[in-house]
């Protein structure tokens, strides 16, 4: 029986998002909007009651509070971290799975400035926001450090894959 939703490269890219994870860091932003101090206004995420992760999250902030936990597995854990030290704590959680750094683009360039990331899949789209915050600032160099494979869309959707060279 054929699929009722044709099977395109953004569907396979897409589906391939959990297969292998078992915790993610993100950026402060990428949690909520919020700055400074935690408000008291029982903000738990963007994704309401079932955040999509099913994973330890470790958020990355100046200012941490108490873990929340979900029934679906999601916990986020607000952490004062380096780099080293949010992966390091991934990895414990993680239970031999990977560890995906789910962004903002400010959290993907110290990953990447502190040398931590094996695998980069970026999706461009071809739309302007705004001005928002550059991923590839103060990173000369990178590109010697992996391989790069493109694949566009005819809508100008483009995926790239940045593959660590010499690491398996």
């Amino acid at each position: 029986m054929a699929p009722t939703t044709p099977v395109t490269v953004d569907r396979a890219m897409f589906s391939m998002w959990g297969q292998g994870i078992g915790a993610e860091i993100m950026g402060r932003l990428k949690f909520g909007p919020q700055s400074g101090e935690w408000p008291d206004d029982g903000w738990e995420g963007w994704w309401g009651d079932e955040p999509p992760f099913l994973t330890p999250v470790f958020i990355l902030t100046r200012y941490p509070r108490k873990t929340l936990a979900f029934a679906n597995g999601t916990s986020f854990h607000f952490v004062d971290a380096s780099p080293e030290q949010a992966l390091s704590l991934a990895h414990d959680a993680a239970g031999g799975l990977d560890v995906r750094i789910g962004g903002g683009p400010s959290t993907v360039r110290e990953f990447l400035r502190a040398d931590l990331i094996d695998f980069l899949h970026i999706v461009i789209v071809p739309i302007v926001l705004g001005s928002g915050v550059r991923i590839w600032d103060h990173l000369a160099g990178l590109e010697d450090r992996f391989s790069v494979e493109s694949i566009s869309r005819s809508g100008g959707l483009t995926h790239q894959l940045w593959n660590r060279n010499g690491r398996v």
